[in-house]
Parts: structure tokens; C-alpha cells; sequence
């Protein structure tokens, strides 16, 4: 069986593991954890699992909901945006397949 994977820059992958790993929430720490591996490769398009984007994508809009401050809204608006553009196909990225 394949599993479909996304390239995304592992330097966005590192700003949406700090942003989920600084919050309160159980289900936001545990998708930075998923992240934390991809992270590792800055200033290159790293293959991440698309369920492990999907989740992360899911816990950013929670941690968006109970965002109060303008900027952290904004900059996890942006965030949830460049994964699910990336998810798609944008952001310069690719959808591969590995087996």
C-alpha cells in the first residue's frame, strides 16, 4: 500500500510546530509531536504524511478559535493557509507517493 505524502518547506513545518507546541490544548501538542521529525531539515521541501498535515491543519483552526490577540490569529491564519495550499499542491509543492 502507498500513503500519500506532501512536500512542504520544513521551515513553515517549524513555525506551525512552535505554534501548536506553545499551547494548551492536548490534541495541538500531540500534532507538534507528529511534526517535530520533519522539522529537522531547514531551508528544504520535506515529505510529510497528508494525515499528518490534515491534523495539523485541524489543530491549527482549533487553536485559531480561542485565539484572542490579532496577531496570532493572523499568523495562525497563515499558517493553517500555506498546509492546506501545500496539501493541495501550491506553495511550490509536490504531492508524492512513497511505498
Amino acid at each position: 500500500m502507498t500513503d500519500f505524502m506532501v512536500k512542504v518547506p520544513a521551515d513553515w513545518l517549524a513555525r506551525v510546530f512552535l505554534s501548536l507546541r506553545h499551547s494548551a490544548l492536548e490534541e495541538s501538542q500531540a500534532a507538534a509531536g507528529e511534526l517535530q521529525p520533519f522539522t529537522e531539515k531547514p531551508g528544504q521541501r520535506v515529505p510529510v504524511p497528508r494525515v499528518t498535515v490534515m491534523r495539523s491543519e485541524l489543530a491549527l483552526r482549533m487553536e485559531l478559535e480561542g485565539a484572542q490577540e490579532p496577531a496570532r490569529r493572523a499568523r495562525l491564519s497563515e499558517e493553517a493557509e500555506q498546509l492546506i495550499s501545500a496539501r493541495l499542491g501550491g506553495l511550490g509543492s509536490e504531492n508524492v507517493r512513497t511505498s
